[in-house]
């Protein structure tokens, strides 16, 4: 339909601006992102005019069906949601940074426009827009806060702050001038009138009015306030007075009896009146501030900052810094903490049921963003934006618990740190001057949690705050998972502080025992717990029991109390609950509401229903609007609450007429659709809503006399809960899932025969750990359906076997042969024949058969490369012999001989038994793993496994002839993460013999027909191989550097081979290989190009002319390489962005081999930076980044690390030669070498001045290299004391937003965590300062050059003694907690993942290792660049270090004894077997024990003063 027809349903008085807003609701859920993007922000620009509120209010009280509603607006809005969260619910995982930063910045959107809508809508279409989206997982921790639009283009269209500030306050006039009240709009132009004529109001108009995009169109409006003539208004200056008595006065700074609109106005004028205020503008402002109370919000922290800013002495500062602080006391005497700490999914910590006297929420904020405005000016051009922090002298503790008191958690916490720095900064200053204290300034052995500690008692004798229960409240209401653990949660002995940490996760067994040992409790807080924890752990029966205890003592029920204890009602369906006496003022709580509804809907009375919907929705709604809505955690208990008043109000509609099989199909079909919406969702927040679904079911079961419509609905109640008992065993919950189970069995009786219910309660039981039972269970149902002809029981026949031989294989309760032919070879047999009805389970019946096939392979294959069988065989051998040397000598035949003969035999039997054992796992593993990738995509990342056999067994027949038909069979996108590996191993002499490379040479050859655009770059590099010494042999003849290499036989066979596959894509995509041999041939050519003559050139330089890449111009068929390209398994390359040509200039990058920096220019118009390397090697790191993207494709298969967003930041590398290649340049970021320590302005330099410089500290560790290990500790430890950690400053400069600051901060500190593990698994080493990037948008590490691998840092001439980089300074980064908390549970779970796919990446390093290309050994030269490479090419201003250069890699390749290299592959194998398994120095240890020890490494001092000087281990 076209956009500009208007629907018969609006047709009529549509107003201009609803029609617009009409346009713009059908676009944003228009199938195109782009144009829903475009849409988007004009719809949330219409929806807050008053214009439009006003119109929408009016025409949904009418309830007109022809006027645009609120109704409708939220039906567009709700299809905008849904687009865009099943996009990006759908979405490929495994992607660059870029892409993953835009999904993050789209739910942060989709917050955002959440966020609008309750601010800007009427409170019942907010509740039922947000009701119907439901606590999705925003997949953030913070909501977009959005960015002033006045201050925004005022700091777009002007320098001076003196101008931006008369933008900013005429913006806001102009709207004043239409406001309804008459007086606002007098004031309005007075001020108006007044400012235009003052100096800076007419030399603010002649700058607008002369703006080369024109003049603003608020100058149109304001016309008529310019005087006739230039009659600049001169202020009187005054000298600068002191600050009045009048403004020294306690009543006029802290709100007394009048509300805050009386106080603020009063403050507001009383400060314009002092004299202090010096901007001819800001003194002229008094009449709206007279009358308009978001005026003088607005306008009161330019008035504090200019007062301060114009200050001659510190009268004023004092002053300010003492009322404004008072402010706060007063906050924090009058609001004290709950007495009852419950989940944040129940209560939120912004409850406004505190006494707070006349210091309303209002006011509090309002003082609050006088502080947060400070922070954000600078003092004076040097300051840091440390010293921003101190504007007035404040104690940031009370202000951070008044900010928490309105919800302002990222605020308070801001507040927070920045007290704790300060203390820590002056104890450190006074330690500073205490030479005794000195030696033990830093590397403290108690832990982070300790100093916290420490601090939190200071501050409570001090100012009666407790800074450790302050964090653990702020963190528990953000709902981030692992901070809490920072500030001591599991480790404090108070009764209520661990009830905290057990109801954060979720163990309410542990809280229920707590508090029902705890005594001491206050009475409500124990009783309201009890009931808490007994409802959350699903004992229903056990709370009504003990509710009935309560009533039975008369017991006093507090609110909370009360709304628990209608939760339970409605919950169990008694709806005999009569309350007792309760205040009606205040109108019923949520629950009370909820159960009203039912009971109302139970008596058919409709009218009730819906007016107790609609006040609930309301309610929900207006406390939400109480809220800062700057965390995402706070809306989610809201959404889930509307959800169900959404979900009830549906049925009530349904049962108000006759409700017909299709509207509940319909209902059901809507549920569903919503359940899937909220997979990613928190348990907390789906179980509410699936217990309401329950309820409803049970509620319409008992209602419905039909027969078979009872049973319908039975039948969908099952399947509900079937689902239910699924999430609650997924979230760990087995209690719940149990339940559901139960009730799943009072409406299927014991003889009603077999269903997949059944199949889920073995596994509730095994998720116990009761496997006896879960076992009997299921052979029970197995029996029951051995003898069951029913075709549609197969599926579920399929999954008992194929899970009852997976959990015998576990508990190796049956031998291998049973299990294979009774369970797993069945399951298989049976999905094959019956293909049709068996989709999902035939895939996991072929991966289940394969991975235990697979399992006793490598048993038989392990038991015959032990020493044991080694020594069975010698000892055959010997006797052989000996049997030989008796015939031989004709010597008489006896009893012995025909004894050890016998033996012979027998062993020589079980040794070929065992080989054709080997034989046949192996056989079958490698088919079924054909099978399974042939089945389905889940289980992709198998093809490493299956690629793994084949190259272990190249030279079996029967392995290959399988691959053979794999290669018809599979789709040939799955052998693409591979495709390096397969490809090394090509030409008819390499090892594997004729039929191995036929199948080979096949299945690259149809890969690269298929995707082209993902192999073609690496086919040619092989191709290309000697193309260095072609293309570049001018220059490199001209630097006398080079030597011809011989090449060996293998690799020209290789490239033979590499070119015969081209050859073959040639004939189907001629132009496609002959552009990309352009680009690669004018890409080596440039990387070869000998560019000292500009080394010191900081400046473009012009590519010569003589360049090939200067002529390259659209190369339509060519994308860009270093591009991430979507697979698209169906090989139809559409839309994609090409080369349309490269920038004319290039820059140099730091490092011996000078690599080129270029701007290749996309189809799309967009210039992507490049980085081209020559004499350099780049396999090795486009190898390793192929095992980080294996590791993030891990990482999120699993749900924690998925949650948390736990990744290793990737980027594309492009080997083009053996000696050259290009690689993505990782834009906006900095190495953390350059941000912390350049010499010019580094954060060393600028925040700790009167510290050692780096180089200083290098200069003494590199003299400190002679000496003793002792030695070396004293210098470093002294190094230390003398040089500090910054890297905390890093967030709050970039992020001074504080919600932006702190998940900023959160991502880097999850980033360090993620990178740390990853690290240390692979064995990266050489991570010096220049080597690790921090993106300056994302707060994310990037690791580079990755040249030192599995371990050969150890090797090196000066062994590296630490397992990754975990400095101070990095340490520093991460904040107050340290290495607690965050970044240790993040550890952990990277960790967790890691070792519960050890199989995988086992599989994926074997074949990496064994890659005949793959130099990735330690060998002296390289060495020897490493740790002697001069100063200069390790200074502080080289952006991106050169790995080792192409000539000194020469000296590995074919002259390396492969036997060695294949024995220190093993080693290293072994190794990393030993880390997946926990074994650290000889010990197992659990995940948390390795991590631990590997922090205890890393930061130990002794480790790191034995590294390297040019690694740095100070900073």
């Amino acid at each position: 339909m076209h956009c500009g027809f208007i629907p018969r349903l609006f047709k009529g008085t549509m107003s201009l601006i609803l029609h617009d807003l009409y346009l713009c609701c059908r676009q944003i859920g228009n199938d195109k992102a782009t144009e829903r993007k475009k849409e988007i922000e004009k719809f949330k620009r219409l929806i807050r005019t008053p214009e439009a509120i006003e119109q929408l209010d009016r025409n949904s009280e009418s309830r007109h069906p022809k006027q645009l509603n609120w109704d409708a607006v939220f039906g567009f809005l709700q299809k905008y949601i849904q687009k865009e969260t099943e996009c990006l619910q759908t979405a490929n995982p495994n992607v660059s940074a870029a892409t993953q930063a835009n999904r993050q910045k789209k739910m942060q959107e989709i917050g955002s426009i959440m966020k609008y809508f309750i601010r800007w809508a009427n409170k019942k279409a907010a509740g039922n827009c947000l009701g119907e989206m439901g606590p999705i997982d925003f997949s953030t921790t913070t909501l977009q806060r959005k960015k002033d639009e006045f201050h925004c283009k005022a700091t777009e269209l002007f320098k001076e702050n003196k101008f931006k500030l008369v933008f900013i306050l005429l913006s806001v006039i102009n709207n004043a001038l239409i406001d309804q009240c008459i007086e606002v709009r007098f004031a309005a132009a007075t001020c108006a009138k007044n400012i235009l004529a003052t100096q800076s109001g007419y030399q603010f108009w002649e700058q607008s009015k002369n703006d080369p995009d024109g003049p603003d169109p608020m100058l149109m409006y304001l016309q008529p306030f310019r005087t006739a003539k230039r009659k600049v208004h001169e202020l009187p200056v005054d000298n600068y007075s002191s600050p009045s008595e009048n403004l020294d006065d306690a009543n006029l700074w802290i709100p007394q009896s009048e509300n805050h609109d009386t106080w603020l106005k009063t403050l507001t004028c009383a400060l314009l009146d002092s004299g202090g205020v010096r901007s001819e503008v800001l003194q002229l402002i008094k009449p709206m501030c007279e009358v308009k109370t978001d005026f003088c919000q607005m306008v009161l922290p330019y008035l504090v900052h200019d007062i301060l800013l114009n200050e001659n002495d510190s009268s004023w500062q004092v002053l300010l810094s003492n009322h404004i602080q008072s402010f706060f006391s007063a906050c924090c005497r009058m609001g004290s903490s709950s007495s009852r700490s419950t989940t944040p999914a129940i209560v939120d910590s912004e409850t406004d049921s505190l006494p707070h006297g006349h210091m309303d929420k209002a006011s509090r904020r309002t003082m609050l963003a006088v502080v947060d405005y400070l922070r954000k000016q600078k003092r004076h051009q040097l300051s840091t934006v440390w010293n921003d922090n101190f504007w007035l002298d404040l104690n940031y503790l009370e202000v951070a618990l008044t900010a928490q008191s309105c919800a302002a958690h990222f605020t308070a916490l801001l507040c927070a740190e920045i007290y704790a720095d300060k203390i820590r900064s002056e104890e450190e200053e006074l330690k500073r001057s205490s030479y005794k204290a000195a030696r033990s300034l830093k590397f403290d052995e108690t832990s982070q949690e300790l100093t916290i500690s420490s601090l939190s008692n200071n501050s409570k004798e001090e100012t009666g705050i407790g800074l450790q229960e302050l964090l653990i409240d702020v963190y528990r209401s953000i709902g981030e998972p692992d901070s809490l653990y920072g500030c001591g949660g599991g480790k404090m002995l108070q009764p209520l502080a661990r009830i905290r940490t057990y109801e954060h996760e979720v163990l309410w067994d542990k809280a229920l025992v707590t508090y029902d040992i705890e005594m001491n409790l206050p009475v409500s807080t124990r009783q309201a717990g009890i009931v808490q924890a007994l409802q959350n752990f699903g004992l229903c029966h056990i709370l009504t029991t003990y509710l009935k205890g309560l009533e039975a003592e008369n017991a006093e029920w507090c609110e909370e109390l009360q709304e628990i204890r209608f939760q339970a009602a409605w919950r169990n369906m008694q709806w005999d609950h009569v309350p007792p006496c309760r205040d009606e003022t205040s109108g019923p709580g949520y629950h009370e509401s909820v159960y009203n509804a039912l009971q109302s809907l139970k008596d058919q009375e409709f009218s009730a229903f819906h007016e107790v919907i609609k006040f609930a929705r309301v309610k929900e709604v207006e406390e939400l609007c109480k809220g800062s809505l700057e965390s995402v955690y706070s809306l989610y208990p809201t959404l889930c609450r509307l959800q169900i008043l959404g979900e009830l109000e549906t049925i009530g509609q349904l049962l108000s007429r006759s409700a017909t099989d299709d509207a509940l199909n319909e209902v059901h079909r809507k549920w569903q659709q919503q359940l899937q919406l909220l997979k990613d969702s928190d348990f907390t927040f789906q179980e509410p809503i699936l217990a309401m679904r329950t309820v409803i079911q049970e509620m319409l079961i008992k209602k419905e006399m039909d027969e078979q419509r009872k049973n319908f609905i039975k039948d969908a109640l099952t399947e509900h809960l079937l689902q239910m008992a699924k999430l609650a065993r997924a979230a760990r919950n087995s209690q719940l899932a149990e339940k559901a189970i139960f009730q799943i069995k009072q409406h299927n009786p014991v003889g009603f025969g077999i269903s997949t219910w059944q199949l889920e309660e073995a596994q509730v039981f095994w998720g116990k750990q009761e496997q006896s039972l879960s076992l009997d269970v299921l052979k029970q149902m197995i029996g029951k359906l051995e003898t069951n002809s029913n075709e549609s029981l197969v599926p579920l026949y399929v999954e008992c076997l194929r899970l009852c031989g997976n959990w015998l294989a576990e508990t190796c309760l049956e031998s291998p042969g049973t299990i294979m032919e009774k369970y797993l070879e069945k399951a298989v047999t049976l999905a094959v024949q019956h293909k049709d009805t068996v989709h999902n389970g035939k895939m996991e019946a072929f991966l289940s058969l394969a991975r235990f096939s697979d399992a006793q392979y490598q048993s038989i294959d392990n038991y015959m490369k032990s020493s044991e069988f080694e020594n069975k065989r010698a000892l055959l051998q010997n006797a052989k012999e000996e049997i030989h040397l008796i015939k031989e000598h004709k010597f008489q035949t006896n009893r012995y001989v025909v004894k050890v003969q016998r033996e012979c035999e027998l062993d020589e039997r079980a040794m070929c038994a065992l080989q054709e054992d080997r034989k046949q796992f192996l056989c079958k593993a490698v088919e079924n793993y054909i099978n399974c990738l042939q089945s389905g995509e889940e289980h992709d990342m198998r093809i490493f496994r299956l690629c793994s056999l084949w190259l272990e067994n190249s030279n079996v027949p029967e392995v290959n002839k399988s691959m053979k038909k794999a290669v018809e069979k599979i789709p040939s996108y799955k052998f693409l993460p591979l495709m390096y590996q397969l490809a090394a191993r090509m030409g008819t002499k390499m090892p594997g013999g004729q039929k191995f490379h036929e199948v080979l040479n096949k299945l690259i050859g149809r890969t690269s027909l298929d995707h082209p655009h993902h192999t073609l770059f690496i086919i040619l590099a092989l191709s290309n191989a000697n193309k260095d010494d072609v293309l570049g042999k001018p220059e490199v003849l001209k630097r006398g550097k080079h030597t011809k290499k011989e090449m060996s036989h293998l690799d020209q066979e290789r490239m033979d081979a590499a070119r015969n596959i081209i050859n073959t894509v040639r004939k189907s995509k001629a132009k496609m290989v002959m552009d990309i041999e352009k680009l690669c041939d004018a890409l080596i050519t440039l990387a070869n190009m000998d560019a000292t003559k500009w080394k010191m050139e900081r400046k473009a330089i012009d590519i010569p002319s003589t360049q090939p890449i200067t002529k390259l111009k659209d190369l339509d068929e060519v994308v860009i390489p270093t591009m991430e390209l979507k697979v698209d398994p169906s090989g139809k390359y559409e839309n994609m962005i090409t080369v349309k040509s490269f920038r004319p200039q290039f820059r140099l990058a730091g490092g011996v081999n000078l690599p080129k920096i270029i701007d290749c220019v996309g189809s799309d118009g967009k210039e992507r930076r490049q980085l081209v390397k020559g004499r350099d090697d780049l396999r090795q790191d486009a190898v390793m980044q192929q095992v980080f993207q294996m590791c993030n494709a891990l990482l999120q298969k699993n749900a924690d690390t998925r949650k948390r967003k736990l990744t290793i930041r990737t980027y594309k590398v492009i080997p083009l030669s053996q000696r050259s290649g290009v690689l993505e340049w990782c834009t906006g970021t900095v190495p953390i070498g350059e941000y912390l320590v350049n010499p010019n302005e580094g954060a060393h330099k600028r925040y700790r001045p009167n510290d050692w410089s780096s180089l200083d500290c290098r200069k003494r560790m590199s003299e400190a290299q002679k000496l003793s290990f002792e030695g070396k500790y004293q210098v470093f430890m002294d190094v230390c004391k003398n040089f500090r950690p910054v890297f905390r400053y890093f967030c709050m400069e970039k992020f001074l937003d504080p919600a932006v600051w702190f998940e900023k901060r959160l991502g880097y500190t999850r980033s360090v965590a993620t990178s740390s593990i990853v690290c240390y698994i692979v064995g990266l080493g050489d991570r010096h300062v220049q080597n690790i990037l921090i993106d300056e948008e994302s707060a994310e590490l990037v690791h580079i050059d990755l040249g030192v691998a599995f371990e050969q840092g150890k090797i090196l001439p000066t062994p590296e003694t630490v397992p990754f980089r975990l400095t101070r300074d990095i340490i520093d980064g991460m904040g107050i907690t340290g290495v607690e908390g965050v970044f240790r549970r993040c550890c952990e779970k990277t960790m967790e993942v890691m070792r519960s796919s050890q199989e995988a990446l086992l599989t994926i390093v074997e074949v990496l290792l064994y890659d005949p290309l793959f130099d990735w050994t330690m060998n002296p030269l390289k060495a020897l660049y490493l740790q002697q490479r001069p100063e200069e090419d390790a200074d502080l201003h080289s952006t991106l270090n050169s790995t080792i250069a192409g000539a000194e890699t020469e000296c590995g390749g074919d002259t390396t004894d492969v036997k060695s290299i294949n024995k220190v592959a093993e080693r290293v194998l072994l190794r990393l077997q030993e880390k997946l398994k926990g074994v650290e120095e000889g010990a197992v240890l659990s995940v948390g024990g390795q991590v631990n020890l590997l922090i205890q490494q890393a930061r130990d001092p002794k480790n790191l003063s034995r590294l390297f000087p040019g690694w740095q281990p100070w900073v």
